[in-house]
């Protein structure tokens, strides 16, 4: 008995830290330092252009410009190419929308990131 319940631990353990990882065609984007950027990572599908592209958070990034904080966090927009550098911040936070009650500083946006997908993920 408990040599059947070693194996099935063992079998469950490997399971649970299995994952998908492309070692032949990798794609590198890089970010800010200290922003944890890359922490989550979605793909995105644009149905106007039906291209994809990558939505990545950096939960720790510097606040944009114009907003009340010095670290928001943030999302960044990636396309799929070989170029390492051509991501670009997405603008989630309106300076002209923001109340004087407004709390921004260190609200981790990008700590979590997920597309819309099929049917209806327009563009971002």
């Amino acid at each position: 008995m408990a040599t059947g319940v070693c194996v099935l631990l063992s079998v469950y353990v490997g399971v649970c830290v299995a994952f998908n990882l492309d070692t032949e065609f990798p794609l590198l984007k890089t970010g800010t330092d200290r922003s944890l950027f890359g922490l989550s990572v979605a793909l995105h599908q644009d149905l106007k252009t039906d291209g994809y592209l990558l939505l990545v958070g950096a939960p720790k990034e510097k606040a944009e410009p114009n907003v009340p904080a010095k670290q928001t966090g943030g999302v960044y927009s990636c396309p799929i190419t070989g170029n390492q550098s051509d991501c670009s911040r997405m603008k989630l936070i309106d300076p002209d929308l923001i109340l004087p009650d407004d709390l921004f500083e260190d609200m981790w946006l990008g700590v979590s990131v997920a597309s819309q997908g099929q049917p209806g993920g327009g563009s971002w």
